[in-house]
């Protein structure tokens, strides 16, 4: 993993020679993200956290390497929490929202790029009663291989992520947590890329 960043520093540097995107160019795409995480909440008690997303996009590109758009998402977790007692309960939620991204290409080589992406994304949740909200500010890197004209798969790494949530339940029960985490291993995501309105070349 250090690896990949430190070529992801090391070609910002470069020049896009080798460049094969096109201002005007558009495209859209989606990826399908899974984590997974688990945690001790205490001596007897832990707590697993599993999450799906689906995160269908639409981009511009502004520059031969840069391109801003948006993100719908839609989203599956399940919290669990288990005791030595073997007593467990569950929560499931389903949620949605709405982000936009600006991504920033580095090309390596001829149809392979670098990139990294911030992106903020606003997802809430209302299920029996219970209201849920969601900023996230992330900046994630990623690879991306250009295997045809048309067509591109892409994968990215979870990176540094800020996210503000709250939490309300009845008409006076609320509860607010700010977090900063950095994960490179637990959250990431394969997508695949269709331009399907190019500039002329």
């Amino acid at each position: 993993m250090k690896h990949f960043l430190l070529i992801l520093i090391f070609v910002s540097g470069f020049s896009n020679a080798f460049a094969q995107f096109n201002r005007g160019d558009w495209f859209a795409g989606g990826s399908f993200g899974l984590s997974f995480n688990t945690s001790e909440l205490s001596a007897q008690r832990n707590s697993s956290d599993f999450n799906i997303n689906l995160d269908p996009n639409l981009g511009y590109f502004i520059s031969e390497s840069a391109a801003i758009g948006f993100v719908p998402q839609i989203s599956f977790s399940r919290s669990s929490v288990s005791d030595v007692n073997m007593e467990n309960s569950s929560t499931n939620r389903l949620s949605g929202g709405m982000g936009i991204f600006y991504r920033k290409y580095f090309t390596v080589a001829d149809k392979f790029h670098l990139f990294f992406e911030p992106r903020l994304m606003y997802i809430g949740s209302n299920l029996e009663g219970e209201d849920f909200r969601y900023l996230r500010l992330s900046i994630s890197p990623g690879a991306a291989y250009r295997i045809s004209p048309k067509w591109m798969v892409e994968a990215s790494l979870g990176g540094l992520l800020y996210s503000r949530s709250v939490y309300s339940s009845g008409s006076d029960q609320e509860s607010k947590d700010s977090r900063f985490t950095f994960d490179l291993i637990t959250t990431n995501s394969i997508g695949i890329v269709y331009f399907f309105k190019q500039a002329a070349q």
